[in-house]
């Protein structure tokens, strides 16, 4: 019940071959695939270096394009091989020739055995999710691509508006709903013999032939009519960034990749020796040192945040952003908005009460009405609870309760579900200070144990969807709001450090008394179960925190 490792070799073939080397002598089968495209004197030669092992699967060689079914071709190619020459195989563990290990071998065949019947491969519903970084969503399936994108863009781009023009749409065949996700999976022997033997191979290979990037769905929509059990995530690490482009790894990335929990990793400069070095010539207890904890992906983000928007206050020939910023608020006086907070903390506002004199107002812009404090029909200055009215100008209701509390200063929950139109108004304004707890809202989704699961992925996708477009648009150059953003994780595991935050200069090294958390042991689990029913969660919540003891109200905590 070996797994079989299936390589996409496309170019720094040496590199690839170290790695070949490396899974071949721990035990485990390789096959190989050379892209078509690759010049026959370096095919030879590195088929050459890789002679001293007989038992390498060499794959027909197909001429790869991204963007086109070629890729699917080849992989469909290499599986039907793999799965006449090695009957035993329990799974085919998909990478390129730019992965590298980052796990031991006999950890990776260990993790396979324990879970024989689940496939590992990220398979989330296209339409209403935010997998896709820029490009085509649904209409890579709706509409047809015979033109190459690398080759013939303008006709590409042409065809494309030509059929959006004549409203020219395709049928998706019966019986599929499109799925998407990453091309790199670990299927089992079973979903693979399933799918190559499916009736309507033949009709569904025609249909993803003219769909946009299929690699990233033929198997990822298939594997939900074939798979017994599938664990929506991939075995391989990568990232990309605002374009779409995988995050290259260098040899800076070597203790964040010892913390990932995944088996493989790309994409793997070939000049990273140091890399190369530590997961193929070190020690196994090398390879799996800081897995479990939590990796920090800080630095590759602020490495894609700087290439896109660059360092504030750098001008020059390459870079001369045109940006208005108001030196002036609409508002009165600094006044603060918290998100995500009664989510955790149940008892928040009894304990700001406590804390800073003043009792935050519930969620003033919420669909359903104004919640005022102690659910008051009349706020501040007469200002009424009426949603109606306070939707015909929202800014000014706020501004409006601003000028009455200028005194006290004012304090309200804003939830990513209320109005969207305030949102935007508080990302401009200096004046306002927002507490931001990132993905609070799993809690609540999980406190009020939905049974239906299409209702539960449907309002997950939509809160996550909220989430991602306020967050990006605090990112904005527009926005000048002071805010500060905790992950849920942060904050069940410290939460002393968030809520010391929310009092303020003044009270923030004060005695502070924490209030009651709410119960996140099954947060965990929730989670990949979100994961696995079709959501694109994040990954942060699908690992596991390690979680401070709940502090109960009447114990005092010095920062």
């Amino acid at each position: 019940m070996k797994p079989v490792i299936a390589i996409l070799a496309h170019r720094n073939l040496d590199r690839t071959a170290e790695v070949i080397r490396f899974l071949s002598d721990a035990g485990l089968n390789i096959c190989v695939h050379v892209d078509q495209a690759v010049p026959a004197d370096s095919f030879n030669t590195f088929k050459t270096s890789l002679s001293t092992y007989p038992d390498i699967l060499w794959a027909k060689r197909v001429e790869c394009e991204w963007g086109r079914f070629s890729l699917v071709d080849a992989t469909l190619g290499m599986a039907a091989d793999i799965l006449v020459k090695w009957p035993d195989a329990g799974h085919v563990m998909l990478i390129s020739g730019d992965s590298l290990p980052i796990r031991t071998p006999a950890e990776f065949v260990a993790f396979l055995q324990a879970n024989p019947d689940v496939d590992f491969i990220e398979s989330v519903e296209i339409g209403d999710n935010n997998w896709i970084t820029g490009g085509l969503g649904i209409e890579r399936f709706t509409l047809s691509f015979p033109f190459s994108w690398k080759k013939q863009r303008w006709l590409f781009d042409l065809w494309v508006e030509v059929q959006r023009k004549l409203r020219l749409k395709r049928r998706i065949p019966n019986g599929l709903r499109p799925h998407i996700g990453s091309q790199w999976w670990c299927l089992s022997r079973k979903t693979l013999e399933a799918i190559h033997n499916d009736p309507a191979k033949s009709q569904n290979d025609a249909y993803f032939r003219k769909c946009w990037i299929p690699d990233e769905s033929y198997f990822q929509t298939l594997v939900r009519n074939h798979a017994r059990t599938i664990e929506s995530r991939s075995l391989l690490f990568s990232r990309f960034d605002h374009q779409g482009k995988p995050t290259a790894l260098y040899d800076d990335h070597a203790d964040l990749l010892g913390s990932v929990d995944s088996f493989f990793a790309r994409k793997v400069w070939p000049g990273a020796s140091g890399l190369y070095q530590r997961f193929l010539n070190s020690s196994p207890d090398t390879l799996v040192n800081g897995v479990g904890s939590a990796p920090d992906f800080s630095r590759i983000d602020i490495a894609a945040d700087r290439r896109k928007v660059g360092r504030g206050g750098l001008y020059m020939h390459g870079r001369a952003p045109s940006q208005w910023l108001e030196e002036y608020s609409p508002t009165a006086k600094p006044y603060d908005v918290f998100t995500g907070f009664n989510a955790v903390f149940p008892h928040f506002d009894d304990w700001q009460d406590t804390q800073n004199g003043v009792r935050p107002h519930g969620r003033l812009f919420a669909q359903s009405g104004v919640q005022f404090v102690n659910n008051s029909p009349i706020g501040a200055g007469g200002v009424s609870n009426s949603a109606a009215i306070r939707d015909l100008a929202p800014e000014n209701f706020l501004c409006n309760l601003i000028w009455n509390t200028r005194k006290e200063g004012l304090k309200f929950h804003y939830e990513i579900c209320d109005l969207p139109t305030i949102g935007e108004f508080l990302l401009t304004d200096p004046h306002a200070n927002l507490h931001f707890i990132q993905h609070a809202w799993v809690l609540d989704l999980l406190n009020r144990n939905i049974e239906n699961t299409e209702y539960l992925r449907t309002n997950a996708t939509e809160m996550i969807n909220r989430e991602r477009r306020f967050l990006a648009a605090l990112k904005q150059s527009k926005t000048n709001c002071a805010h500060t953003i905790w992950t849920l994780g942060e904050v069940l595991s410290n939460p002393q450090a968030t809520l010391s935050t929310t009092l303020g200069k003044a009270n923030s090294q004060a005695p502070i008394i924490l209030p009651d958390m709410v119960d996140a042991s099954r947060l965990f689990g929730f989670a990949r179960d979100l994961k696995n029913i079709g959501v694109d969660i994040d990954d942060g919540l699908l690992e596991s925190p390690v979680m401070s003891i709940q502090t109960k109200t009447g114990r005092k905590a010095q920062q």
